[in-house]
This record gives C-alpha cells, structure tokens and sequence, in this order.
C-alpha cells in the first residue's frame, strides 16, 4: 500500500512539475506597444491603400518558401528607418535597425472576375528593441484595415486559380495568437525573412536579380560576403528532389514552433532546415506527422493559421516520409 501511495505520489509531483515549467516558458509576451487604429495611419501604401502600392521608402520582400495559410496570397513589405540599414550576419534573421515595420497582407484572388478581397493585414514592428504584434482586418468596403485584439472569423468564397471552388472560414489570429508562432523564448520575433529565405531571385525594374544583392545596392542591407549565405528552396518547385522540398514546407510550416526556442521546444521534433536530418526527430515521429498533418481536429498541425487540408503539401510530406528507410 505504501509503495502504491508513494508511486501515485511521485507521478503527481512529476505531472506537476512538467506542467509548470511549460507554463513559465509560454506565458503570453505583452510589450505594452500602441498600435495606431486604422492601418492607414501607417503611410505603408500609396493612393488608396487597397491597392497595395508600397509608398516610397516600403519596400517589397519575397521569399524562397512560404507559410500556407488556408490559400489566401500575401504580400510582404518592409520600411527601414530613413537611413538606416540590415545588417545579415547569417543564414538566420537579419538584425533589424530600430523602428523596422514588417507588414504582411493576406488576400483571395477571384481569378474570373480580376478582382481580389483583402482581409488582414499583420504588422510587426520593432520598439524599445522588442517586436510588437498587430492584426488588422479590412472593412468590407475594402478602404482600410482596422485594429484587431480579439480575432475575427471571415467567410470567404471563391474559385481559385487552380480552378478549385473553396469555402473557407478564415480565422485572424488575436494579438495573443501572434506568440504562439512568433515566440523565441519570451520574445517575439519575425519568422519568414531570414537571409537564407531572402537569397534568391527576383524580378526588380524589369529584370531578374538577386533580391539580397538589389537590398544591398538600395542601401537597405549591410553583408560582407554573398556568397557565404544559404537558400531554402521554392516547396512548390516540382522539378526539384522530394526531400529538400519537405523539409522547406515544414521549415516553414512547422519550425516556429517545433525549434528549440519555440512554443513546442520541449518536444521532440527539430524541423528548422539547417537541422541535421538525425537531429530533428522525424526518424521517430514519421507516423505522428502524417496523421497530424493529414486530419483536421484537436490533433491537427499546424494548430494556428489554417482551418482546412493542405492537400498539395500534405501530399509531399507523405511522400517524403514514406521514403524514409
């Protein structure tokens, strides 16, 4: 009876202690930043701000992989302090001056009627050395974009350029959801400009060029070495091998929060894409992937940012898998 007692006892103690620490290391990051109410207030665009023309002095960022986010397309911008500059010191994030603003737009194309319906816009900004998070959403008049705290639910219908005819319930995620995907430790950080996603090719004025090397000559960006950078290849290319495709997808969709310093850290899972294949924990969660890419529900990963399959990149990550000796 005594051994009973003291096992219970001890099991207790370790749920207990198991849940605590994952409580201090995922409290919710509040920097008590003012976020203006209306996304105009921001000058990030030119002439009516729907029609997302960067103002001077914004410029636009692409990337070499991107997050799915139930199909909605985005546009990314960044405005640097007059004068000031990145500086790329790695594969990783670049170091932001102060003042940065990242904002990033999500949008549904109606392919037959040439239109397209705006419906948030996220805005990171960096104050006091620390990023700052807001969710705008549009009005339906499509004129501007207004501050969110709490999150929104928005229908969206529409036949997609692939031809596919989509009814989605898109979520806005509130000012708290933000740190569940921007977390490193207790700070918030952004996720998709890293150098590595940034080294590649772009159409600028008209002609192709490297997008770090174009930041570079704009006096945006400060490297001493190109050529020591990395890339993360385009997840959507089919013409390349099946396994760096998988792991960008998952660098994208999964790593920020399945790395060391992310809301999922203490897991087994590493899926950042300069880990080690041994070192990211996919030999021993191969069918725990599937399943939970696969389903939607309570299991369903990504937990935030889409309400319905990736069927193309759920595919992938199948095949991917499967290969694996």
């Amino acid at each position: 009876m005594k051994n009973k007692l003291f096992l219970l006892l001890f099991f207790t103690v370790v749920i207990a202690y198991v849940v605590f620490m994952h409580d201090i290391g995922n409290k919710p990051i509040s920097n008590r930043s003012h976020f203006n109410g209306m996304l105009s207030a921001y000058g990030l665009f030119r002439g009516e701000i729907a029609s997302l023309e960067p103002a001077a002095g914004v410029e636009i960022l692409d990337l070499g992989s991107t997050l799915f986010t139930d199909y909605a397309e985005k546009q990314r911008l960044i405005r640097l302090p007059k004068g000031k500059r990145m500086r790329a010191t790695g594969n990783s994030l670049p170091e932001f001056p102060e003042g940065t603003i990242i904002a990033k737009t999500f949008y549904y194309s109606y392919a037959k009627e040439k239109r397209r319906r705006l419906i948030e816009t996220r805005l990171l900004i960096l104050q006091n050395g620390l990023w700052n998070a807001a969710t705008y959403q549009w009005d339906t008049a499509q004129k501007d974009a207004i501050l969110l705290e709490k999150g929104a639910i928005v229908p969206v219908s529409y036949q997609g350029k692939d031809g596919i005819f989509r009814q989605i319930n898109y979520q806005i995620p509130s000012q708290k959801d933000c740190g569940s995907c921007h977390r490193s430790d207790n700070q918030l950080i952004p996720i998709g400009p890293t150098i590595r996603n940034l080294n590649i090719e772009v159409i600028r004025n008209g002609k192709s060029q490297s997008q770090l090397v174009y930041l570079h000559e704009k006096g945006l960006l400060d490297y001493k070495d190109k050529g020591r950078f990395g890339t993360i290849p385009n997840f959507h290319d089919v013409s390349l091998p099946t396994e760096p495709r998988a792991r960008a997808y998952m660098a994208m969709n999964c790593a920020h929060c399945h790395r060391p310093t992310g809301m999922a850290g203490r897991k087994s899972l590493n899926l950042d894409f300069a880990t080690s294949y041994k070192n990211t924990g996919i030999p021993f969660n191969k069918q725990n992937i599937i399943e939970r890419t696969a389903a939607m529900g309570a299991y369903h990963m990504p937990k935030m940012g889409t309400t319905v399959i990736d069927t193309a990149g759920v595919a992938l990550i199948r095949r991917y898998i499967l290969s694996l000796k």
